[in-house]
Order: structure tokens, then sequence, then C-alpha cells
């Protein structure tokens, strides 16, 4: 399976597009309120940045989490994508007051507003993707999507470093334009991404308790929560490490998720290979007891230019790991509750970097950089013995040639793979 073959689908075609556009004009309004809002690095250490970022993160993920999950089950997919890019819209419009000092905390207002709608549309997008490509594809389609993701949000950065200097309100209106085409291309998708699952709310947590207690489910939420716990730990005492070492503050904390973002998107052009040539459970394994050995060196080595390179390394590792559990949970979890297991799944390994961070903040305050690292490599080799061991649910039945995605309209133009 190759990613390219995706783009043979029209639709997938459009809503690759279509967050494409999004993400980019996503992240040249963020770069134009940052510039706006004064939301400039300060003088300050990388503790005080690494508090506040976790703070302003785990917000959305409590807050609109479990209404993404519900939203992208009871509502029709495709409207919802459309019209969330319609009112993403429109408040990014009403954004150009904060260009104005007397409307400031309009742009906080807006900011808060689009972090929530993102993580909404993010399920919805996620969980669309099974309609979108057969079964076996969805590994590829989903690295296409975080590797256009990154471009995207490079694009958008860049066209904001060109544009807010000039003009604040052009690159705004071009971050309008951007989601109003957004909206468009998930419109002209043809097939459907799921209208819902019209349950009452009696009985309606049963369904989704059963789907979240399938093997399969419960190893991919596992393996993907527990190994970024163990990496929050494991960046944030590097990050204390290069920020004690070289004395950049906050741009120490910022040169750790550089490199930490660099790895993970190796890792997402690597993942489509790696899900090909290994079993899930190997991947799994793997991807802990590499950790295991690099973050060991790291210790060892007790270098900030080792450990940088040891936190995109893991970073490569687990969206190796990420991309193989998002394709098993989107593949064999229930389509009228995909959104609300999905959403969970997301805001699991997302929490779970949220807390390993703070307990990492929290170590490196009471022990050494080598020590902390130490008990991280530990972590990691512990873990990959567990999931050698645990059931993954790959004998728990198979997909029946009825239930595969290619006898929709659409596939039947291209034949299916063999395998």
């Amino acid at each position: 399976m190759r990613r390219r073959d995706l783009f043979a689908y029209p639709s997938f075609r459009y809503a690759i597009s279509g967050q494409f556009v999004s993400q980019a004009a996503d992240a040249l309004t963020s770069f134009t309120l940052a510039e706006l809002l004064v939301f400039s690095f300060s003088s300050g250490p990388s503790l005080s940045a690494m508090a506040w970022t976790l703070l302003i993160s785990a917000i959305p993920l409590i807050v609109v989490g479990p209404i993404a999950g519900h939203l992208a089950d009871q509502f029709n997919r495709k409207a919802l994508l459309k019209r969330g890019h319609i009112a993403r819209a429109l408040i990014t419009a009403s954004a150009i007051l904060a260009t104005s000092s007397q409307f400031r905390v309009a742009g906080y207002i807006v900011f808060a507003a689009l972090l929530g709608i993102t993580r909404i549309l993010y399920t919805a997008r996620a969980t669309a993707f099974p309609r979108l490509v057969r079964k076996h594809e969805l590994v590829a389609a989903d690295s296409t999507s975080l590797i256009i993701g990154v471009i995207a949000g490079s694009t958008g950065a860049g066209i904001g470093m060109v544009l807010v200097g000039h003009s604040a309100t052009a690159a705004l209106l071009i971050a309008v334009l951007g989601q109003s085409l957004a909206a468009f291309l998930f419109g002209r998708i043809s097939i459907d991404l799921g209208k819902g699952a019209k349950n009452s709310s009696r009985g309606h947590v049963s369904p989704i308790i059963h789907q979240l207690k399938k093997p399969k489910t419960k190893f991919a939420m596992f393996a993907t929560a527990s190994h970024r716990f163990i990496l929050g730990i494991c960046i944030a005492s590097i990050s204390l490490l290069v920020d004690s070492s070289y004395g950049l503050h906050t741009t120490g904390y910022v040169a750790v998720l550089g490199f930490s973002a660099a790895g993970a998107f190796c890792g997402s052009v690597t993942a489509e290979w790696v899900s090909e040539h290994f079993p899930r459970r190997s991947i799994t394994v793997i991807a802990f007891a590499a950790s295991s050995v690099i973050t060991l060196i790291s210790c060892i080595a007790a270098t900030p230019r080792i450990g940088l390179l040891s936190v995109a390394v893991a970073s490569f590792l687990f969206q190796n790991l990420r991309v193989r559990s998002d394709a098993t949970i989107q593949a064999n979890v229930s389509k009228s509750n995909i959104g609300h297991v999905f959403a969970a799944y997301d805001m699991l390994y997302n929490l779970a970097f949220i807390i390993g961070a703070i307990v990492g903040i929290g170590l490196s305050g009471l022990l050494t950089f080598a020590a902390v690292l130490a008990c991280v490599s530990v972590s990691f080799a512990a873990m990959s013995i567990v999931f050698a061991i645990i059931n993954d649910g790959k004998h728990d039945g198979k997909t029946s040639p009825s239930q595969h995605p290619s006898i929709w309209r659409e596939f039947a133009r291209k034949p299916v793979a063999a395998g």
C-alpha cells in the first residue's frame, strides 16, 4: 500500500485538501494572534514555560474532548466538518477586532474557541477515515494526514511571518478565506461519512464500554498512553537539562519540543512501511525496547546534545506506534460508537503526556538528571516485556468480505490489494 494510491479516491483528495487548507489557516491565525497578544517567549525558565503549556493544553482536552466524541457519533460527520469550518471562518473573522488595542480580549476569546473547535474537527475527521479508505489503507491514510498537518502548519506559520509585520488584518482575512475554502472542500466529499447513531441517552454508555473492553482496543490505548506518559517524563527532564546547561531559558524547552516534533514527523513518514513489515505487537515491543536503549545512552552520556537526540528518536518510535494504534481503533471499533471511543483514546494518551511531564518536572526537582532518565529507561524496558506478553486481540475475529469498505462504489474502480 502506497500513500499516493489513496489520492485515486476523489473523496479522500477533498478531505486531505480540506485538512491542509484548514490547518494552514489555523496556523496563520495562531501566529497572528501570538503577535497581537504578545505571546512572545519570556526570559523565565523552562519550568515556567512547561507549566503554562501543559495547563493550556489540558483545558481543551478535558472540556471539549468528551463533547467532540459525542458530536462525531450523533451528527452527520460531513455536515459537522463543513459547518465546523464555516464556524471557524466566522470566529477567525471576529479576531480582526483584536487588531485594535481596545479589543485585545477578543483575541483571547477567539484563541480559546479555536482550540475547542480544533478538537471537535480532529475527532470528526479521524473517525471519517474508515469510510474514506479501505481497512488495510488506514495506516497510510493516518500517516498522510499527519504529514500534511506538519506541512500545513509550517505553511501557515511561514505566511504569518511574511504578512503579520505589514498587516495583521490581511493575515486574518486570508485565514478566513482558508477556512471557507476548507468548508467547501469537505462539502464536496461524495461518500457518506456516517450520520451518527440515533441512540437515546438511556443505555447509550454500555455499548461504548463494550468497545473499550475489546482486547485490540485496550491494547492500542494502553500501549500508546503508557509510552506517551513515560516520554512526557523524559521530555520534561531533558528540557530542564538543556535549560540549566546552556541557560537558554524558555528557548531550551522550545528546542526540545522542536526535536520531538522532528522525530514525530519522521515517524509519520515511516509508519506505513513499518506497519506493512511488522505486526502490531512487534511494533509496540520495539517502540518500548528501543526507547529504553536510547534513554539509557542519554542517561550514561548525560549531555544535552545526546538528550535532544534521544527525544527525537523516542518521539520517532512513539509516532510509529501511535499511527498503528490510530488505525487499530478506527478499524475495529463499531462505527456507531467510534467517535466516543476515539475521543477517549485521544484524550487518554494526550493527558498521559501532560501528567508524565508534570511527574518529570517533580522528579527533576528531587533526583539528578541521570537518575530520572534511568527510571525512564527501566520503565520503557518493563513495558516492552508487558506488551510482549499480554493479549493483543489478534485472533479475536476476522472481518468478513461483506464488511470491507471496498464494496462502496467509489472504491469499485480500484482493485483490492492481495492480503
